[in-house]
């Protein structure tokens, strides 16, 4: 298979697409599009897109799968550790310290962070690392802390469960915090280091359709990252899911959202704090 698609199948598939998963592909993503079909027919061993056609739309049982198959296959999850750093600043150095005061949230009671749209979990442990380095500030007081990480790629969730990174995935962590959390490949061949166990205790992963009607969390969560993921669907489906954030938040809760998806046009109950950085304002 080449790298294009005609248009009839292109408006197919992301009309399918957006019907499943509130994602629109605009035409300028119609390369990415025929991409991930490449993907997917080469590890299904297919040559013909007649072939991969049947898969998709053949049979009601399968086609849901390999729809998120193949999301997982045209999805960049491109990401790093610590990335936008200041946001991480604004954390330890604003958000805690209010949650702290206001709820008491980590010292009373346990502080709920979800990381939604969590990909291969380098966001994820870069919040744990932060929560225990946070911990730190309270000695003898046991800082308590859960972290929900979610997204609809199941085998995404599995990488980031096993929490091995290349030695490049890790360069842009602190070295002091490398030292304390990450472990390296003993094998010298293999340039990989992997999250120690007491860090990856922190993280719960789940896998998550933010499509579906309600998400059925069991906590109000304190803080939200959703980073980089709302730049993925159109405007009226960024303000469904950002209001159905805002109903899974407490009041006065924390929002972080992508250095290029402002949220200020959109109608919900969420006050600017700082760039990317918006706090629900119902109290």
């Amino acid at each position: 298979m080449n790298n294009s698609i005609d248009e009839t199948m292109f408006n197919r598939l992301r009309s399918e697409i957006h019907r499943r998963f509130g994602i629109m592909l605009p035409i300028t993503k119609k390369s990415l599009l025929a991409s991930g079909l490449q993907r997917r027919m080469h590890s299904l061993g297919m040559i013909h897109l007649d072939e991969y056609n049947k898969v998709l739309f053949g049979n009601e049982e399968n086609d849901e799968r390999e729809f998120v198959l193949l999301l997982d296959a045209m999805t960049s999850y491109t990401t790093k550790f610590f990335r936008h750093s200041q946001q991480f600043e604004f954390l330890a150095q604003t958000a805690l310290p209010e949650l702290i005061k206001i709820h008491g949230a980590g010292i009373s009671r346990t502080l709920n962070v979800w990381s939604a749209g969590c990909a291969t979990g380098e966001d994820s442990y870069t919040i744990a690392m932060v929560l225990r380095e946070f911990a730190q500030h309270y000695p003898g007081i046991q800082f308590k802390s859960q972290i929900l990480a979610t997204d609809i790629s199941a085998p995404i969730l599995e990488f980031a469960r096993n929490a091995v990174y290349e030695m490049e995935k890790i360069q842009s962590i602190p070295d002091t915090l490398k030292k304390k959390y990450l472990l390296k490949s003993k094998d010298r061949r293999k340039s990989l280091a992997k999250v120690i166990p007491e860090l990856r205790a922190m993280v719960n992963f789940r896998q998550l359709d933010f499509m579906v009607p309600a998400f059925g969390l069991r906590e109000k969560m304190d803080i939200i990252f959703c980073r980089n993921i709302l730049s993925y669907f159109d405007r009226d489906t960024q303000e469904r899911l950002v209001n159905k954030l805002c109903a899974n938040m407490i009041p006065g809760g924390y929002l972080f959202a992508g250095p290029s998806e402002s949220l200020r046009s959109l109608a919900t109950p969420l006050t600017p704090l700082a760039p990317s950085v918006y706090r629900l304002s119902h109290f």
